[in-house]
């Protein structure tokens, strides 16, 4: 069974621009990952248009092949973290949020949390 999470980047606007991804959603997996290969703005947008995947890798390229591709996993916005909590509805565990400056943490709903890392936001 997959541990199922959504990731997402918030605009200057607090518009958050969110997609799924299926495996390996805990921290230790899918929030490793994007600490350490996609955590500055630019990553991170590449990432969310490619649309929602079944698994994140390290290279656009390996994740880009387990993209999904339908029109219905297309990245969709919310108009701020209470909205994407409540309607994102994919049984996701982990939300995942990429915000300028402090890059990528982490949430099971209510509590935001840094992913550890040697890394520093790119």
């Amino acid at each position: 069974m997959g541990t199922r999470s959504t990731i997402g980047i918030k605009s200057e606007d607090g518009t958050i621009k969110a997609i799924y991804c299926h495996w390996d959603g805990y921290p230790e997996g899918v929030g490793s990952i994007l600490a350490e290969y996609y955590n500055s703005k630019d990553k991170a947008e590449e990432l969310i248009n490619l649309g929602g995947f079944s698994s994140l890798y390290e290279t656009l390229e390996e994740t880009k092949a387990g993209a999904y591709g339908t029109e219905s996993d297309k990245a969709r916005t919310f108009t701020n973290e209470k909205d994407w909590f409540e309607n994102f509805n994919a049984g996701e565990e982990f939300f995942y949020l990429f915000t300028e400056g402090e890059g990528f943490r982490y949430s099971q709903g209510e509590n935001w949390f840094f992913i550890k890392t040697e890394n520093k936001v790119a």
